[in-house]
This record gives structure tokens, sequence and C-alpha cells, in this order.
């Protein structure tokens, strides 16, 4: 594992988890883990699954100017299948990151291996050409349900 990826999942697991875990959006269910963090279009990016959320991550690299600025600024990030709106995260003692909300909760994941497949299915639908007609329906998503989206409509779950 990257060391600015294990620098965010210990930050997360270690300082941030122990404050949320009194809270209702908490499942227990669930472990925080970095998902499928690899370079890919220049960034170093994947999904941070905690038991109260999941988001894509980008970790910055030096040249990033917006590692400059103050947490909570918005920026359009092109991935393969197309823009999405992310947000400077900053928090304190964490790695600055962008991140993209996956799930504002994760309640109805009942179990690890399930979040992780979605979270997997995520990454593969965003980082597949906006062309690609794969990426343009999903007939089948990661939990096995039988359904057919978008896949901007599957970044919005």
């Amino acid at each position: 594992m990257h060391p600015d990826v294990e620098k965010l999942l210990v930050s997360y697991r270690d300082t941030v988890q122990p404050k949320m875990c009194g809270l209702p959006m908490y499942n227990a269910n669930l472990q925080t883990e970095a998902i499928g963090f690899e370079w890919r279009e220049g960034r170093l990016s994947g999904v941070l699954l905690t038991p109260w959320f999941m988001n894509l991550v980008l970790l910055p690299d030096e040249s990033d100017e917006w590692l400059k600025l103050p947490p909570g600024k918005t920026f359009d990030v092109d991935f393969p299948s197309g823009s999405h709106r992310c947000l400077l995260n900053a928090p304190e003692g964490i790695v600055p990151h962008l991140s993209l909300p996956l799930f504002t909760t994760v309640q109805d994941f009942t179990d690890q291996d399930s979040a992780r497949r979605v979270a997997e299915e995520v990454l593969r639908r965003l980082y597949l050409d906006a062309g690609d007609a794969e990426a343009a329906d999903i007939s089948q998503d990661a939990l096995g349900s039988r359904r057919t989206m978008s896949r901007r409509d599957l970044l919005r779950l």
C-alpha cells in the first residue's frame, strides 16, 4: 500500500472512527478500508470505505495547485466516464485529498464484502471511457440486485 494511502487509512480509522462510532449513521458491520487505490490518469485514487460513508478519494502530488487552497473548495475533475465535482478535504492530521461522495450513509450495507464489491464496481465504471457502451448502463449492480442505472446515478447513490 502506498504510504499516503496508509496515512489516510490510519488517520480515519484511528482518529476519526472513534469519534463517529456513537452516531446513528454508524454501521458497526463495516470497517474502515482503502479499496482499489492505484495510479489512474496521473493521480493516486481509490475508494475510502468507513462505517459512516463511502467516498472516492484522489490524493495529491506535489504539483497539485489545490493543495494551497483552503478546505471546502470544490473542483470539477475529469474522469474517462465524465466530469464530477470533488471536494477538497483536509481534516486536522489527515493528508489533504479530494473526495467525491459515493454513499453519504452506508447503513444499507449488511457486510464488508458487499460494500467492497460496490466500491470496486464504482471504480471500474468511473474509469471506463464515456463512449464505452458498458459505461452507459449497469444491468446488475455489485450487490446482485437486478436494475438498470446510468453511471452518473451509480456515483450519486
